[in-house]
């Protein structure tokens, strides 16, 4: 998995993805619902994992050993990054008692989508 195509792939998946990005952030947030909340999540996390993925792809023989551990460090946090950001999506939807409460924005009684403890 480490041709020209299969860098495109990626690069596409990662266009598609920052542009249903986008199109949430212009709706603004006025009507934001624990699904909405979980979605926006989950593209961040997807975004991240498929930066990881391209960065992977590269050709590293040409590059220092400085860069390379410059670029390591930089991998391992955007694996973090979407690692948190998936949990956090999950506390939000467990915090729902099914999907149509999710789209809908009703929450279980006495929860808050994401517990205090997880920010």
């Amino acid at each position: 998995m480490n041709t020209l195509s299969d860098r495109a792939l990626l690069e596409r998946a990662l266009i598609a993805i920052e542009q249903v990005m986008a199109r949430g952030d212009a709706r603004g947030h006025a009507n934001d619902t624990p699904a909405r909340e979980a979605i926006a999540m989950c593209l961040t996390s997807a975004a991240a994992l498929v930066d990881v993925a391209q960065v992977l792809l590269r050709d590293a023989s040409s590059r220092s050993p400085e860069d390379l551990a410059s670029e390591w460090q930089t991998l391992i946090g955007h694996t973090k990054t979407a690692s948190r950001t998936a949990h956090q999506a999950v506390l939000v939807l467990t915090a729902q008692r099914d999907l149509v409460a999710a789209q809908d924005g009703v929450r279980v009684a006495g929860e808050s989508a994401v517990p205090e403890h997880a920010h």
